[in-house]
C-alpha cells in the first residue's frame, strides 16, 4: 500500500511540474518559429554569444550557490537554522552580484558594436534578477510546494511572451526584446515574493559568520567546477563555431539546439523537481541505502525515457519543420545527438550527487574539468575539419565517457539483473524494429507530416501495450 501511495504521490507531483513545464514549454515552442522567421541568423549569432556569455557569468558567480543551497537545506531545517543558511546564500548572492556588475561595465565600455551593447545590458538585469528567483525555486521545490511553483512559473512564461510579443511587433523592438521582456518579468516577480513570500524565507545579517561561509565556500567551490565544465561541455561550442565559421551557423546551431534540450531537459528537470526533495533528503540521513533508491529512479529513468528520446530523434525533421524558421531547419540532422546528450546527463546527476554527498567532491571536479577540456579539444579538432555539425556529435560523446568514468567510480548505482537486462534487450529491440519500418515506410512512400503523427501514436501505444506489466510494476519513491 505505501508503494502505490508513494507512486500515485510522485505521478501527482510529476504532473504538477509537468503542467508548470508544459506551458513555458508550449511558449517556446511557439516563440521560436515566430521570432526565427522574424530576425536574421547574424542576430541570433549575437544574441546566442552574449547569452552564452552571461550563462557562464551565471554558472561561475551563482550556480553553485543554488548547489549550496540543494546541498545543506536539509541539514539546516534539522537544526531549525535555516535563517542562517539564508542569510549566508545572501551574502554570496551579493557579492557575486557586485562581480556580475564589474563584469558587465567592462565588457560593455569594451565593445563598439550597439546591438552588443545593449544585449550586455539586458543580460545583466536579467540574470541578476533570474538568478534570485531560482535560488528561491529551490526552497519551493525543497518545501514541495508543486502547484505553487508550477502556477508562478506560468504565469511568468505567459506574461513574459506577451510582453516580446508586443515589444516586437507593436514598438518595432529589434531582437533585444527577447532579453528584456524576461527582465521585466523577473523585476515584477522578485516584487510579489518579496511580498507574498509562500516559503516564508527570512534573512538576517546578523547570522552572518565566518564558520558557515568557510563550509558554504568548501563546498561550493567544487560545485563551481563541477558546474563550469558541464557548462563548457554544452555551450562552449558556440564559440569555436564563431571561430571556425561565422555567426549564421552559430545561430542556426544555437536555435537547433535550444529547440532540442527544450523538450528533453524540461522532462528531465521535471523528473528530478519531483523526486530531488525524497532523494536528497535520504542521501543526507540515510546515505549507504540510497543505492537501492537511485537504483529504482534509474529503473523508471529509462523505462520512460528511452522511448521519449528515441521517438523525438525518429521525427527531428519535422519538429524542425514545424518549429523553426525555414534558414534553421538545416540543423534538424544534429536534433538526435543533442536528445541524447541531454539524456546522459541527467543520468549522469544519479552519480554526481552520490559522490557529492560521499565527500568526493576533489574527484569529481577533476573528471568533470577534464571532460570539460577534451571536449573543448574534440570539438576545435572536428569543427574545424568537417564544419559545425560536428560540436553535437562531439558533445555526445564526451557525455557518454562522463556518464562511462562516473559508473567506474560507483557501480553500485547501477547493477543488471537477468530481469532488468531482459528487460532492457526487449526495449532496445522493439524501439529498433519501430525505427527501421518507419525509415523504409518514409522512404518507400515518402509520407506527409499527418501521417507520421499517426505512426508516432500507435509506435508509443505499442510500446505501453508490450511493456505494460513494467511500466506499472515501476516504483518511484518520493516520500
Amino acid at each position: 500500500m505505501k508503494e502505490i501511495k508513494n507512486t500515485n504521490s510522485f505521478f501527482k507531483d510529476f504532473s504538477w511540474y509537468f503542467l508548470g513545464s508544459l506551458i513555458p514549454l508550449f511558449i517556446g515552442f511557439i516563440k521560436t518559429p515566430v521570432f526565427t522567421r522574424q530576425f536574421s541568423k547574424e542576430e541570433y549569432g549575437s544574441l546566442g554569444l552574449v547569452t552564452i556569455t552571461f550563462a557562464f557569468f551565471g554558472m561561475f558567480l551563482f550556480s553553485w550557490i543554488g548547489s549550496c543551497l540543494w546541498r545543506y537545506y536539509n541539514k539546516y531545517k534539522s537544526n531549525n537554522s535555516l535563517k542562517t543558511l539564508y542569510s549566508n546564500l545572501f551574502f554570496l548572492y551579493i557579492s557575486a552580484f557586485v562581480l556580475l556588475l564589474v563584469l558587465s561595465i567592462f565588457w560593455y565600455t569594451s565593445t563598439s558594436q550597439h546591438l552588443i551593447k545593449q544585449l550586455i545590458f539586458y543580460s545583466f538585469f536579467q540574470l541578476f534578477l533570474n538568478q534570485l528567483l531560482l535560488l528561491y525555486m529551490v526552497v519551493v521545490r525543497l518545501s514541495s510546494k508543486a502547484k505553487f511553483y508550477t502556477i508562478f512559473q506560468s504565469v511568468k512564461a505567459v506574461i513574459s511572451v506577451v510582453i516580446a510579443l508586443v515589444l516586437v511587433f507593436y514598438y518595432k523592438n529589434g531582437i533585444v526584446a527577447l532579453i528584456s521582456s524576461l527582465a521585466i518579468v523577473d523585476a515584477f516577480a522578485m516584487i510579489f515574493l518579496m511580498f507574498y513570500n509562500p516559503v516564508k524565507v527570512k534573512i538576517n545579517l546578523k547570522l552572518i559568520n565566518k564558520s558557515n561561509l568557510t563550509e558554504l565556500l568548501i563546498y561550493g567551490s567544487v560545485g563551481l567546477i563541477l558546474n563550469i565544465s558541464l557548462l563548457a561541455i554544452t555551450y562552449s561550442d558556440r564559440y569555436i563555431i564563431a571561430w571556425f565559421s561565422n555567426l549564421e551557423n552559430v545561430g542556426i546551431y544555437d536555435q537547433v539546439y535550444k529547440i532540442s534540450q527544450l523538450s528533453v531537459v524540461a522532462l528531465v528537470t521535471i523528473f528530478f523537481n519531483t523526486i530531488n526533495p525524497y532523494l536528497l533528503k535520504e542521501l543526507e540521513i540515510n546515505f549507504d541505502n540510497s543505492t537501492k533508491l537511485i537504483q529504482k529512479y534509474i529503473k523508471a529513468f529509462v523505462i520512460f525515457g528511452l522511448p521519449i528520446i528515441f521517438y523525438l530523434s525518429l521525427f527531428s525533421k519535422d519538429i524542425s519543420t514545424i518549429l523553426l524558421g525555414k534558414e534553421f531547419r538545416v540543423g534538424y540532422a544534429m536534433m538526435p545527438f543533442i536528445f541524447m546528450s541531454a539524456y546522459l546527463h541527467g543520468i549522469s546527476n544519479f552519480y554526481e550527487l552520490r559522490l557529492k554527498f560521499s565527500h568526493k567532491l576533489k574527484k569529481l571536479g577533476i573528471i568533470a574539468l577534464g571532460v570539460a577540456v577534451l571536449n573543448i579539444v574534440l570539438t576545435i579538432t572536428f569543427v574545424s575539419l568537417y564544419g559545425y555539425q560536428w560540436a553535437a556529435y562531439t558533445t555526445l560523446i564526451t557525455y557518454l565517457l562522463l556518464v562511462i568514468i562516473l559508473h567506474f567510480m560507483d557501480r553500485e548505482i547501477i547493477i543488471l539483473s537477468k530481469k532488468n537486462s531482459i528487460l532492457l534487450i526487449k526495449i532496445i529491440i522493439v524501439l529498433v524494429l519501430q525505427g527501421l519500418f518507419f525509415i523504409m515506410m518514409n522512404t518507400q512512400f515518402n509520407i506527409n507530416i499527418f501521417s507520421k503523427l499517426i505512426i508516432g501514436f500507435l509506435y508509443a501505444l505499442m510500446y505501453i501495450i508490450l511493456f505494460k506489466k513494467s511500466l506499472s510494476l515501476t516504483k518511484i519513491p518520493i516520500n
